[in-house]
């Protein structure tokens, strides 16, 4: 008889005494597996001591810290997902494997574990009893409980979704910056130096979202008269067009989840999609190489809203998903949209040249007649279907995505493009899957383009102790495999020409110690731009995490690169070792409740064969101030920079005006500073204000010393 039946009636009993008498546990339950899950909700009684709320700040600094590749665009949707969270929690007795993986919070295997415990168990009680999840750490449910709830009895949702449209949440924003010098060539630029950015957002119970977004960038013309050049089949220019612009981007999307049994996801306008892990498609946020070392399988949700500022990682159109039965779950897809590209003439038929482009362009940068030329030049269909049979320990899909333009794309015939697309079409086909078995977690994909190429991703993640996770990813990407929309876990981009195994590492042991090391090897079969032969590149990270207390923690990470590039000296397949290692001591001490110091120190040193190494270094103070009890809050950081040249080059993220993410790139020597002021004037109406300023002595570019430079920045945020 299974093990569930036997002591469900024990287990409930039980649940119904703790709640009736406090911590009073009786160990005489013949089950470890029971013992151990109340001995820890008694172990755990003083718990509410530390659900102190952390800030938005706090949340993107681990973000970053941990998703150190992640976009401006990535930390803008991260954040706005869970902003709707906290005002609608989840409900962890509910919840699904898409909707906690969406958070990216927590691991695979720590999901997977609560999963199968609550199967196994049934619903949460409260909070407490969290801590007896496998692989759960007391940070991880007090992270997760700010966008969670546990509710117990009835979960009902009676409100008509229809309602959703008149009744809920509303935040209309206005986002102004003046950004001197402008990064742009200001005689060419059409318009001003003032960007702007207007986005206007309803939710409803986390069930229905819709909104709008208009966006403007410094040097693009903002409701004033353009002109574009005319040019003929050869390409030269014969007049001039005048066009009026008003906003640069526009974008509006609704997106409905969880409607009913059947219909799970209904996309109209803009959205992000994935499949599987992310060899055909991945436009959302995909967590690569990072310091969180476990973090490294793709999923959640194949569909969601987008409403960032990025105007090129997105499809407009519709898709849905819908549910039949227990088991089966199907997603179709459709984007029509028109794209940036770089167009020419084919000439070489005189008689009947061809128009094609060369290249997409991601920048979303239309300042210049240039720029404005490539403006919406080419069009872009993109369908997909993917069909996935879920069981209780895991799921397989089987999926499709097919791609068409109107104009055949033709790169530029160099020899590391020789596998490349080429054409109006292209159509991927793929496997995934993921599977749990007892503490062992394994997923993959496998993809083949319609010109015969293969890809393949598969990986593990193994509890080796309570404390203790373990992961492997091996990669093998073709390098004639082709996808437009790729993304998996890999070194390079582009899903292609890769061939790698990456192990990894999380260790919990004492409570208050987190460390994170993990070891990644891999080769490119083919050449690469920039490498004129086939190369390889190893990669190594540690990190110790300490926390003394809610009021104090330390990391030190160490990271180590190293990859093949061209040697000046030995043309034309001469290559050489570039080794870039980084060093970086920072800590977070919570002065008083109201004031919060963040310190760091950072060295980098890059190295080309057997050259000197070049050095780099930045150190930074920042204090966040929030008084109790005041509308008025602000931050301030002041940053010390010195590097060699640009390949020592250091970044550091920066809190900016929310859904505004800033993470520049410090090469020279010199000085920066900025300031965030926050004032929440009511309930509904919030100010937030930026001023920045960077005094470089000696500035370095990729091209050289440039000398002394001053860039100063100003923004200002209403939101209500």
């Amino acid at each position: 008889m299974p093990l569930k039946r036997i002591f469900r009636p024990n287990i409930v009993a039980e649940k119904t005494r703790l709640m009736t008498h406090g911590t009073a546990i009786y160990t005489h339950l013949l089950s470890k597996k029971i013992f151990l899950k109340f001995l820890a909700i008694a172990a755990f009684a003083l718990f509410p001591l530390f659900l102190n709320a952390q800030t938005d700040d706090e949340l993107l600094e681990n973000f970053f810290r941990d998703n150190e590749s992640a976009s401006e665009s990535d930390a803008q949707q991260f954040l706005e997902n869970l902003e709707l969270l906290r005002d609608k929690p989840l409900n962890l007795n509910s919840v699904s494997r898409e909707e906690l993986l969406s958070l990216h919070l927590l691991n695979e295997l720590q999901i997977e574990n609560l999963i199968a415990y609550r199967n196994q168990f049934g619903p949460f009680l409260n909070e407490y009893e969290l801590q007896a999840v496998p692989n759960w750490e007391i940070s991880d449910i007090r992270r997760v409980l700010q966008f969670s709830r546990i509710k117990t009895g009835l979960d009902t949702r009676n409100t008509n979704l229809l309602k959703g449209f008149f009744y809920g949440d509303n935040e209309m924003f206005l986002r102004w910056a003046h950004p001197d010098p402008p990064n742009y060539d200001t005689e060419k630029a059409q318009g001003g130096p003032n960007a702007w950015a207007l986005r206007y957002r309803h939710t409803f119970d986390n069930r229905l979202r819709f909104g709008f977004t208009m966006e403007n960038d410094a040097g693009e013309s903002f409701f004033s008269n353009d002109s574009l050049p005319l040019r003929d089949f050869l390409g030269k220019p014969y007049d001039t067009i005048g066009r009026f612009q008003g906003f640069d981007y526009y974008s509006a999307h609704v997106f409905v989840q969880n409607w009913n049994q059947t219909v799970r996801a209904i996309a109209l306008g803009d959205y992000s999609a994935r499949m599987g892990q992310g060899l055909l498609l991945q436009t959302g946020f995909a967590p690569g190489k990072s310091a969180e070392t476990v973090s490294v399988a793709r999923g959640g949700r194949k569909l969601n809203a987008y409403g960032a500022f990025g105007e090129t990682y997105f499809f407009r159109g519709a898709a849905t998903t819908l549910a039949f039965g227990k088991h089966l779950e199907l997603t179709a897809m459709y984007s029509n949209r028109r794209r940036d590209a770089n167009v020419q003439i084919d000439t070489s038929d005189f008689d009947s040249p061809e128009i094609e482009f060369s290249s997409l362009l991601t920048s979303g940068y239309h300042r210049t007649a240039s720029e404005i030329e490539d403006e919406k030049k080419l069009h872009e269909q993109v369908g997909g279907l993917s069909a996935t049979w879920g069981g209780q320990r895991g799921q397989i899909s089987a999926n499709a995505l097919h791609i068409a333009y109107d104009k055949p794309w033709n790169a530029s015939p160099e020899p590391y493009r020789q596998f490349a697309f080429h054409g109006k079409s292209l159509t991927g086909t793929s496997l995934d899957y993921n599977y749990r078995w007892r503490n062992i977690f394994l997923f993959g994909e496998t993809a083949r383009s319609d010109n015969g190429g293969i890809a393949a991703v598969n990986g593990l993640l193994f509890s080796a102790d309570r404390h203790v996770t373990l992961t492997a990813v091996h990669r093998s990407l073709g390098r004639d495999y082709q996808s437009i929309y790729g993304n998996p876990f890999a070194e390079s981009s582009g899903a292609s020409n890769e061939r790698g195994l990456y192990l990894g590492a999380d260790i919990r042991w004492i409570r208050r110690w987190q460390i994170n090391l993990y070891a990644d090897v891999w080769r490119h079969p083919w050449l690469r731009f920039g490498v004129d032969a086939p190369s390889t590149g190893r990669e190594y990270l540690a990190r110790v995490l300490w926390t003394k207390s809610r009021n104090f923690s330390v990391y030190a990470l160490w990271k180590s690169e190293t990859k093949q590039r061209n040697d000046d000296l030995e043309k034309p397949f001469g290559l050489v070792n570039a080794r870039l290692d980084r060093l970086r001591l920072h800590s977070i001490y919570k002065v008083s409740k109201p004031i919060e110091l963040r310190s760091r120190l950072e060295w980098t040193t890059y190295q080309i064969g057997g050259n000197n190494p070049t050095l780099g270094f930045i150190a930074y103070q920042e204090a966040v101030v929030k008084p109790l009890g005041s509308p008025l809050s602000a931050s301030l950081r002041y940053v010390v920079f010195d590097t060699e040249d640009y390949d020592s080059r250091v970044y550091a993220f920066e809190t900016d005006l929310f859904s505004a993410v800033s993470i520049p790139a410090f090469s020279g020597r010199g000085t920066r500073w900025y300031v965030n002021l926050h004032w929440r004037v009511n309930r509904w109406l919030r100010l937030d204000a930026r001023m920045e300023e960077t005094n470089t002595r000696q500035a370095v570019t990729d091209s050289g010393t440039i000398g002394k430079e001053r860039v100063w920045k100003l923004q200002a945020r209403v939101k209500w």
